[in-house]
């Protein structure tokens, strides 16, 4: 017996869903709800979103100005690294 596998992405509510103005406010809404989203086509699950959240709030006002734009993978990554 063969089972087909879905995409879970699927699944779950999109960035698109709510009204954003980036991706640090999709975060706090992650956080806050403790609830995965998928942010540009990427599932953010509760502990990443906090190691974003956390290095977010200890950035300086120019680099978190910064920050907003910066993809949501490449945003993960650097914050993975810098928690560590």
């Amino acid at each position: 017996m063969q089972q087909i596998i879905k995409p879970v992405v699927q699944d779950y509510h999109t960035h698109k869903d709510f009204n954003f103005n980036n991706n640090i406010e999709a975060c706090r809404h992650i956080i806050r709800h403790h609830q995965c989203l998928v942010i540009d086509t990427v599932l953010i699950d509760v502990q990443t979103a906090n190691a974003i959240i956390t290095v977010y709030d200890a950035l300086s006002e120019e680099n978190k100005e910064k920050a907003l734009f910066i993809p949501i993978v490449k945003l993960a990554n650097f914050c993975w690294k810098q928690v560590k």
